[in-house]
Parts: structure tokens; sequence; C-alpha cells
């Protein structure tokens, strides 16, 4: 079963992912290579050499998702649950977010979203909390021009946050682009 962005145990899953697509790109440009020096008396100016060195780069996009992955974890069933118990209706969660900008590598335990509302929390690591949430509030702005972000780095205060959420009625359109903004940030 393919895990998506933003659901439990994606980083788990995209670690494994990444992890076998380069150990396989390896493996096949190997493999080719070998092939040709065997077909072509040992010499490596063959278009075998060409093809496998094509394998380098899927196998380096590969190998660049297992690197920003590798320090982070996917949230515990059991917090996931309770988040998820407390959920308003109309609010979709996200976990397992690792997001990357031109300067920082972002993770965030849980993302909230809906009723002009994304409500985000930090996951462990030393991060910049105003760094996040701006970077985040600029692009959800430039998407849903009427929804609040609030990022937080407290468990308890994300639940606080959320219980307090009202329900709202949003413009399908722009809650749908905001959720899709979202996920594409994903790694």
């Amino acid at each position: 079963m393919k895990v998506q962005r933003g659901e439990f145990g994606y980083i788990k899953a995209r670690k494994r992912k990444a992890l076998i697509g380069a150990l396989l790109m390896a493996l096949l440009g190997i493999t080719v290579f070998v092939a040709g020096l065997l077909l072509n008396k040992m010499s490596n100016r063959n278009i075998f050499t060409v093809i496998a060195i094509l394998f380098v780069l899927p196998g380096a996009k590969y190998l660049v998702a297992l690197i920003v992955t590798f320090p982070y974890h996917s949230v515990e069933k059991e917090r996931f649950d309770e988040v998820k118990k407390v959920l308003p209706e109309k609010m979709e969660l996200y976990t397992d977010l690792v997001i990357t900008s031109p300067e920082k590598v972002m993770h965030l335990d849980f993302i909230a979203v809906g009723n002009g509302q994304v409500i985000g929390l930090l996951g462990d690591g030393k991060q910049e909390l105003s760094y996040v949430r701006k970077y985040l509030t600029g692009g959800v702005q430039n998407w849903g021009s009427g929804y609040k972000v609030k990022i937080v780095d407290s468990e308890k205060t994300f639940l606080g946050e959320i219980a307090k959420v009202e329900p709202r009625e949003m413009e399908e359109e722009e809650e749908s682009h905001v959720k899709s903004y979202l996920l594409s940030l994903i790694v």
C-alpha cells in the first residue's frame, strides 16, 4: 500500500523508497557498465558506459531524498490518533511533513487545514519558529487570502488552537488550492 504525502507513516515510507531507489539505480548502473566491459573486450569506450552514467541522475535524486528525510521520524500512532480525535469537522490533518525552502529544511509533526485555518506543530529539533511561520504564511496567503496560519512548538498549544477553531464556510476552490500547496511542499 502506497503512503501518500501528508499521511501517517509517510517519512518512514519515503526513507524506505529512497534507499531502495538509490541502491537499485547504483546496482543497475554497475551491471550495465560491467556488461559493456565484457561485451567490448574490457574497453570502457562504448554506449553501455554512457547508459550506466545516466543511471546516476535518478540515483542522485533518490539519494538526496534519503539525506533530507534521514534525521526525521514519523510520529507515533498514539499521538496521531489523539490529534485525529480532537480534529474539528471540515478540517484535514496532515502529518510527517518535511518541507524544504531555499534556506532551510523544516519538519512539522502535524498541520491541520480547514475552516480558514492552517495550524501546525513543529517537530523535534532546533528549528526557527519565526522562519517556519513566515515561510508558510507567505505561501498560504498566495493561495488562500482568508486563511490564518498558526505554527506552534508545543503539542498542548497545538491541541488548544485546534479546540478553538470555529466552523466557517470557505470557498471550496480556495481550500483546495491551500491544501494542494501544503502537500506540494512535502519532500
